[in-house]
């Protein structure tokens, strides 16, 4: 008798450390959503985390189906009302989207990191000097040509052109991976920001899953896509952690579970504009992931 307990035993730690690693850990999920920012400092992934396939924005861009206007010469035209057209066409005919895919090898599943905007660059810190540097690099570009988009997450619209090359990306990134193991992959999607709103919204297109950090909420943006094919929005599988209320994770109303990575008791049930403004410093990926256990991979406790 006492050998069948003990081969029990053995037998459900067993099953409780493959559960344990059968699982990619909420704090994974924003490792990936930060490492897809492509940061200089950005911490490095575990051994089983392994990048698949990135998006390639050169190649989609013909693919584009969108009106940017007409481009003008603004050294030949002193209409200067015009500049205002000439810098959108010639700031967003970029696009502005970036993902890419990794594999867990421990779960076999695919995920897919979609790039939000990128706020690093700080224009009024910078000098004349650093914002020539910054120019020429194409940093200050990368953040401004998702501006419309953002602008159009703040109306409560689908941002369409990097909507567009999301899905056009998960249906590369599906044929790859069936491609090299002659298998269908089981998507997860993941984001920050932006790039919480484009996981969340593949998501529910695909009836798929997305893990989500700092989402400004895609409640009133999914309900556009039942009119197109037949959706729930009340059972997608989403799930979002929050910082402390900001002006940007209060933004709509959320699709499926929100887990706030603060203490709700400690806040006030009212806040004012300022002090969303204020916890926006909190709104960075990196500050979020300050906010996980490393080894268990959850949220710390308040």
């Amino acid at each position: 008798m006492r050998s069948i307990f003990f081969y029990l035993l053995i037998f459900s730690s067993f099953l409780t450390s493959c559960q344990k690693h059968g699982v990619t850990t909420p704090y994974e999920y924003a490792l990936l959503s930060a490492h897809v920012y492509d940061d200089k400092d950005r911490d490095e992934l575990p051994d089983h985390l392994n990048p698949f396939l990135d998006f390639d924005e050169k190649n989609y861009k013909a693919r584009l189906n969108i009106d940017l206007g007409e481009v003008i010469d603004m050294v030949d035209n002193e209409d200067w009302s015009a500049l205002i057209p000439y810098v959108g066409a010639k700031t967003f005919a970029r696009g502005g989207y970036f993902g890419r895919a990794y594999v867990n090898k421990k779960t076999n599943h695919l995920i897919i990191a979609h790039r939000g905007t990128d706020l690093n660059i700080k224009i009024n810190e910078l000098s004349l000097n650093q914002i020539s540097i910054a120019i020429d690099d194409g940093k200050i570009w990368d953040m401004l040509k998702d501006m419309d988009d953002d602008y159009d997450i703040f109306h409560g619209k689908i941002p369409l052109q990097q909507f567009e090359a999301a899905q056009h990306f998960v249906k590369k990134v599906k044929e790859s991976y069936v491609e090299k193991y002659k298998k269908e992959p089981q998507i997860i999607h993941t984001g920050h920001s932006l790039g919480a709103v484009l996981a969340e919204l593949c998501a529910v297109k695909d009836n798929s899953k997305a893990i989500t950090f700092e989402s400004p909420g895609s409640k009133p943006l999914a309900s556009q896509l039942v009119d197109i094919q037949d959706i729930d929005v009340e059972k997608v599988d989403i799930t979002s952690y929050n910082a402390e209320p900001n002006q940007i994770n209060t933004l709509h109303e959320h699709l499926g579970k929100v887990i706030p990575l603060y203490d709700e008791s400690t806040l006030q049930s009212a806040h004012s504009d300022t002090e969303k403004v204020l916890s926006l410093k909190l709104h960075p990926i990196k500050e979020l992931l300050k906010r996980f256990d490393e080894k268990d991979g959850e949220p710390k406790l308040p």
